[in-house]
């Protein structure tokens, strides 16, 4: 059970990043079509760095999640 868990958690998080790449491959697009404009980098540069930031936070939620399922409390929130 508790290895279906886990690979629940980790599916779910990698198809997160996955959409989360996408976008920043769609952004590094944009980039490429008009390297002369600067306010269209700074916007999708900020937009990469948000995206980047949420990718880090899904990683690191994730291998919070993942140390929680190895110490058995896959199921705690079923208490409240």
């Amino acid at each position: 059970m508790r290895k279906n868990i886990k690979r629940g958690a980790i599916l779910s998080a990698l198809v997160v990043v996955a959409f989360f790449l996408v976008y920043l491959a769609l952004l590094a697009t944009a980039i490429l079509e008009a390297p002369q404009d600067v306010i269209g980098w700074l916007a999708v540069v900020l937009a990469g760095g948000i995206f980047v930031a949420m990718i880090v936070g899904v990683v690191l939620a994730l291998s919070q999640r993942l140390k929680e399922i190895d110490k058995g409390e896959e199921e705690d929130a079923k208490k409240y």
